[in-house]
């Protein structure tokens, strides 16, 4: 297994809960049409789904989002996209395949996951939803169950990730290439690099990091000794990336 296939294999292995319900469901700030259609899918046929949360404004996956949607379906694309948040657009994307008549709350402020989680909580001025299914990046997922655990003071069990289906990278040769060939086009090759690389520096629990050691923005987690082996050899991959 090269170290790329070991760090998105961690990163991208969520917890399976066949008996989770929930009437709400929450998609954050992504740069992945794939993961808004299918979301949208999932409302149209999921009954029990009442309420929708879309998080998410003026990010780094803001001009991804918009060249992926560009790319798989321009005939959504908008001018006026420029001018929107994460939230907005995935919005409008989601309600193009979603026609159920559902509660839509939209949170555009936040920039980064961690306010992802903590605007989005703000939005209930009581009564927030004490379980919820969480649509993200599946190579950000991790973390961000983390953070909206703790910000919204549920267990983890509480809030189920789902993304559809696991991305299984084969090999990093210049780009990413997957089982599934239409995730190749999914993040460019710097945006993949920082996203898996970056992750891992964020979920070490170290001065650099954002457990209890560092940032304190998630609890701390155990990561295993063969990821962290892979991380520190891919780590110059992105030397002078701004984002790592």
């Amino acid at each position: 297994m090269s170290d790329f296939v070991a760090l998105v294999d961690y990163l991208t292995t969520a917890p399976e809960n066949p008996d989770f319900h929930a009437d709400t469901l929450l998609i954050a700030g992504n740069s992945l049409p794939y993961l808004i259609i299918s979301a949208a899918k999932f409302c149209e046929t999921t009954a029990e789904i009442q309420r929708v949360i879309f998080v998410g404004g003026f990010g780094h996956g803001t001009a991804p989002l918009i060249a992926n949607c560009q790319k798989s379906c321009p005939e959504l694309v908008r001018p006026e996209w420029e001018q929107l948040s994460e939230a907005e657009i995935i919005k409008e994307i989601f309600s193009y395949y979603c026609l159920r008549d559902l509660l839509l709350l939209l949170e555009k402020r936040s920039t980064n996951t961690g306010e992802n989680a903590r605007f989005s909580y703000q939005l209930f001025d009581h009564e927030p939803p004490q379980k919820f299914w969480l649509v993200q990046d599946p190579l950000v997922q991790k973390r961000s169950h983390l953070t909206f655990s703790r910000e919204w003071q549920l267990p983890l069990s509480a809030i189920q990730p789902l993304f559809f289906e696991q991305p299984k990278l084969i090999e990093f040769d210049h780009r990413p290439y997957f089982e599934n060939e239409k995730m190749d086009m999914w993040w460019t090759a710097d945006y993949f690099l920082s996203l898996v690389i970056g992750e891992i520096r964020r979920l070490k629990d170290d001065e650099n990091g954002y457990g209890p050691k560092g940032a304190d923005f998630i609890p701390h987690v155990d990561i295993p000794e063969k990821v962290l082996t892979s991380y520190r050899r891919c780590q110059k991959y992105i030397i002078g990336n701004p984002r790592i």
